[in-house]
């Protein structure tokens, strides 16, 4: 691959992770004010990791880390 579609590629990466962080930080929000709900936030960081590599994987098709890499450093993942 080009290195130049590689960046694009990697760019493209890290925007999903950042819809990822707003979508769920979106959801706890909505959850403490209209479901009289609290949050916890290791447990947002944690729905943010799921959440992109699930997205990666749908986007991919072929995941080319395992969840545990996906955690560990994304910007490797999305690099291969």
């Amino acid at each position: 691959m080009r290195a130049s579609a590689r960046n694009v590629k990697v760019r493209r990466g890290f925007l999903m992770i950042w819809h990822a962080t707003l979508w769920s930080l979106w959801k706890a929000r909505n959850g403490a004010i209209f479901a009289n709900g609290s949050y916890v936030p290791k447990e947002i960081v944690e729905e943010i990791k799921v959440m992109s590599w699930k997205w990666s994987l749908a986007r991919l098709k072929v995941s080319p880390c395992m969840f545990y890499e996906w955690t560990w450093d994304p910007g490797d993942c999305l690099r291969r």
